[in-house]
């Protein structure tokens, strides 16, 4: 039997993630692994190769995806553009590589995300009145040391002040240390168009090859870009007892900003879906009824401003989301086979005997088990998520913590591989 081209594997795959997505038993369960460094290490490269050689990691992943014959491949866009990082002197992130001994972590450490009070519990004040001005001179400052010349930049009232215009924007403008900083910028910014243009024909050359691409679009939680951007976990857990109407307040002047911005990313036909990666909303982090005031309100009108403009969220839900079940139900119900639910370490058969007929449910062999175990074992795991997650279809093969962690054995990614062409078939 003569091999499918790749146009007519494109296809294939393409209408049977979307027929999972809307609820429909497809001809196969589709198995779409999300990964960050896994490919590269798989093909020798380490941490820090992977995160400043784009060619070599993109075609890493092309290796991998021609080997295994996922449904979908990994996106090299996970690769956070770090020479930009270093130019701007990223305070938000540490990196295996970076120039600054202070954000650096060893040659084979993934890269990890810095924490900080990067917006004070006493300026909230300051951001209402003059939102764009506080994240111009406040937060870009604190995030990047070498934007430190922004501080200076005029307020919304140096602005409207014509005299404060002629006089005060070029003595600001021409400082040495806006300068500076502008400088900087505009260097980050070719190096955020290089990585930018190496995505986007490393996805090009996965479509060319039978490989449609999963999502294009990204967003976040409202209540998220608050607690890890702004205030911190540690601030925005405060707010909620000391300040929360400020709190709340903050978080809904998120919501529109952020559906436009992820539709500005969103523009691919092939790929309508947005991945919104969850970190505070999960079962430990909040109580319930903090849980429907703070986190689930913002979120979830962000998912349907997404919805409404033609797009499918991809929230993952990272962590144990057991105990907010009936809150995703409750959204199924209003928008069935609109939205895909991407489980980490929640219990993804009781998801499914809750909701599995309004919702497609993606996920979630679990990361200790494909790094850990042995293949048998992911085997008879993957056998029972596809016949009890995947009966009647809406479900996507994956593992949990954003799909195969770094350290997963390669006969254990294989074993998940084969065991869904194996057991995934439906029969018509």
């Amino acid at each position: 039997m003569a091999e499918k081209s790749p146009r007519k594997l494109f296809k294939e795959r393409k209408k049977r993630i979307f027929e999972a997505i809307a609820l429909k038993e497809p001809d196969r369960v589709p198995i779409s692994p999300m990964s960050t460094y896994w490919p590269m290490l798989y093909k020798g490269m380490t941490h820090k190769e992977a995160m400043y050689d784009l060619e070599r990691s993109s075609q890493a992943i092309v290796d991998t995806a021609l080997e295994f014959q996922w449904d979908t491949a990994p996106s090299v866009i996970v690769m956070y553009p770090v020479r930009a990082f270093d130019i701007l002197d990223s305070k938000l992130w540490k990196w295996p590589g970076a120039k600054n001994p202070d954000q650096r972590v060893s040659d084979n450490s993934p890269y990890q995300f810095c924490e900080g009070e990067y917006m004070k519990a006493d300026e909230y004040k300051e951001y209402f009145e003059d939102p764009t001005s506080y994240i111009i001179r406040k937060v870009i400052p604190r995030h990047y040391a070498a934007l430190s010349g922004f501080k200076r930049f005029p307020s919304r009232n140096d602005m409207v002040n014509g005299y404060m215009v002629m006089l005060g924007a070029p003595l600001t403008f021409n400082s040495p240390e806006f300068k500076a900083s502008s400088q900087a910028l505009e260097d980050a910014l070719k190096e955020v168009q290089i990585w930018f243009q190496k995505g986007i024909e490393s996805m090009m050359k996965l479509q060319r090859l039978g490989f449609p691409p999963i999502f294009a679009g990204i967003a976040q939680a409202p209540f998220d870009v608050v607690s890890e951007f702004l205030r911190g976990m540690r601030g925005s857990m405060l707010d909620m007892y000391r300040r929360p109407e400020d709190l709340l307040k903050l978080v809904d002047s998120i919501i529109k900003p952020m559906i436009e911005g992820a539709l500005k990313l969103a523009v691919l036909p092939e790929a309508p879906l947005v991945f919104i990666p969850l970190h505070r909303g999960a079962d430990g982090f909040m109580n319930d009824k903090q849980y429907s005031k703070f986190y689930w309100p913002s979120l979830k009108e962000l998912m349907v401003g997404l919805i409404k403009a033609g797009k499918i969220p991809m929230p993952f839900f990272e962590g144990k989301y057991n105990t907010r079940l009936n809150y995703i139900e409750e959204f199924g119900k209003e928008y069935p086979g609109k939205m895909v639910a991407w489980f980490d370490q929640t219990d993804i058969f009781k998801a499914k005997e809750i909701f599995g007929d309004k919702i497609c449910i993606r996920g979630n062999v679990p990361g200790s088990l494909v790094v850990t175990g042995t293949p048998h074992q992911v085997e008879e795991y993957v056998k029972k998520c596809i016949e009890i997650v995947g009966e009647s279809g809406g479900y996507i093969l994956d593992g949990g913590v954003s799909g195969i962690p770094d350290e997963s054995k390669p006969e254990n990614v294989k074993a998940m591989t084969d065991a869904c062409m194996k057991y995934g078939i439906y029969k018509k």
